[in-house]
């Protein structure tokens, strides 16, 4: 009789083999692998209130924006392609507006959740393209992009109204499970949105000399911000910040995946943006961001956080009764209601407003002319620029550290070096920048030049505070066309071997 042990062995062995899925496997299993999908039900829920902010504020501009009546700019006319997308008249405007801001709240609570989706798609892409002057930017084309990548997903599965809907009976069904590939084509798009910014900065040589970062940072082009200015007055920290965010940029696409390079690498983008916030002026832009970042958020995430939260509170499931037929059929032709009423109501309350003034009793509002010599100033091609207007700024310090001026102070010690730097506005032509060392009379004691191409932002100055100088105050003062633009007092006190000890009580 034969032993059957090679048998058992050879089966046991087979069991624990792993089968090799290969590339094509790992591809597939990558993007075809079934799952519930929770994160793309929080990106559903998430996006809306951010765009329902902007859409409310230019919602009783719509006629002018987006309609003929007004003054719309589309973006394709910039490119020669002249009506490529048809232009509403404002009435038509006005009711795209209204079921923009239906849409986007009954995608918020994922009622009719695809055709909510797809009709956010249509109408928020349609009316950004043709106001490239204010409504198109960078987080709009983001938006747009992530509504695309939800229309084809099933995020109104779980956590939203259909969801509700599609319950018969009091024990809730399992959650459906679905391929994983748009959940993971998101991921790839913001990962990839970040590598194209890195390497647009890694060709851009004044990001990292954080020139263009700082000028960033003194402007309120987007809206305030003072930290952002503070920040300015600190520049090594200003391009070490350019260096790790361009970094993080480039490892976000390999990093985020799993393990605790995601937590990293997602955390560290929270930061970044909240710091764009605080830094730049940005408020839409990271917040649409960092809604991709729920992307990342998987089953097991649910899973582990349920648990953690039925640790602090009882856990109890309410039954729900189920609900009759006759209700679904209402709830079915409630939504096309909805958008109905609405609209009209939104035409309504538009012609209420009246942003033209055409049924006030002194009439319509009229275009005031402009002073024709501000005309001609803002026309004027060869402005004058002063010279106190191509320097900004002269920082005194003790060393030089990739090229900014560190250590900033305003008393010295004779025998001490003192660095100074003079910080040009871009753009300006060839310049000969003077920085001159003046006494507590004005009395010129040295005069040193420098020649600034029109590709430098920086000139930089050393003085070396021999003993011939006494103590006391002096001025650095800098000069740009032959005129005084910039004086900084310094104070000059006696080396340290040169001052007497106090004397030792007995």
């Amino acid at each position: 009789m034969a032993d059957p042990a090679p048998e058992l062995n050879q089966t046991a062995v087979d069991a624990l083999r792993v089968p090799r899925r290969g590339l094509r496997g790992s591809v597939r299993e990558f993007f075809l692998a079934e799952e519930v999908p929770y994160g793309l039900a929080l990106c559903r829920m998430v996006l809306p209130p951010i765009l329902l902010y902007v859409v409310l504020r230019r919602w009783p501009h719509a006629r002018e924006f987006f309609s003929t009546d007004g003054a719309s700019a589309p973006l394709a006319n910039n490119y020669g392609y002249f009506n490529m997308l048809p232009v509403p008249s404002g009435t038509v405007a006005v009711i795209l507006m209204t079921l923009l801001v239906v849409l986007l709240v009954t995608t918020m609570i994922g009622w009719r959740t695809r055709i909510s989706v797809i009709g956010c798609l249509v109408i928020y892409t349609h009316l950004n393209m043709l106001d490239c002057l204010s409504t198109f930017t960078k987080y709009s084309v983001i938006a747009s992009h992530v509504l695309l990548l939800l229309s084809f997903s099933h995020c109104g599965a779980v956590w939203s109204v259909d969801a509700w809907l599609a319950r018969r009976g009091a024990t809730p069904p399992a959650p459906p499970r679905f391929p994983a590939w748009p959940r993971r084509l998101m991921q790839l798009l913001i990962g990839l949105i970040y590598l194209g910014a890195a390497i647009t900065k890694i060709h851009t040589p004044t990001f990292f000399s954080g020139d263009q970062l700082r000028f960033w940072l003194m402007t309120d082009v987007n809206n305030s911000n003072p930290m952002g200015e503070q920040l300015t007055l600190y520049p090594v920290v200003v391009v070490t910040m350019a260096y790790i965010s361009v970094v993080w940029e480039i490892l976000f696409v390999f990093l985020s995946w799993r393990g605790h390079g995601r937590w990293i690498m997602l955390l560290l983008g929270v930061g970044f943006h909240l710091g764009t916030r605080q830094t730049l002026g940005l408020f839409i832009f990271p917040l649409v961001s960092m809604v991709t970042y729920l992307a990342f958020i998987n089953a097991e995430d649910v899973a582990r956080w349920r648990d953690r939260l039925a640790r602090f509170r009882r856990r109890s499931d309410p039954e729900i009764a189920p609900l009759a037929p006759i209700w679904h059929q209402r709830l079915a032709l409630a939504f096309p209601a909805t958008l109905l009423v609405t609209a009209v109501l939104g035409v309504e309350l538009e012609h209420q407003l009246d942003p033209y003034g055409l049924r006030r009793p002194q009439g319509p509002h009229e275009l005031v002319e402009i002073d024709p010599d501000r005309v001609e100033a803002m026309l004027e091609s060869n402005s004058v620029i002063r010279p106190e207007d191509l320097v900004h700024s002269l920082e005194m310090g003790e060393m030089l550290i990739g090229g900014y001026v560190v250590g900033h102070k305003r008393t010295f010690r004779q025998g001490e070096k003192l660095f100074a730097q003079c910080t040009l506005n871009p753009p300006h032509p060839d310049l000969m920048i003077e920085c001159n060392l003046h006494d507590s009379d004005n009395r010129l004691l040295d005069r040193v030049h420098q020649v600034v191409p029109r590709e430098a932002f920086r000139a930089n100055f050393l003085y070396v505070l021999h003993d011939a100088l006494a103590p006391g105050e002096y001025a650095l003062v800098v000069r740009c066309g032959g005129q005084e633009v910039v004086r900084r007092r310094i104070v000059l006190q006696p080396a340290e071997d040169a001052i007497p000890s106090a004397p030792v009580a007995n």
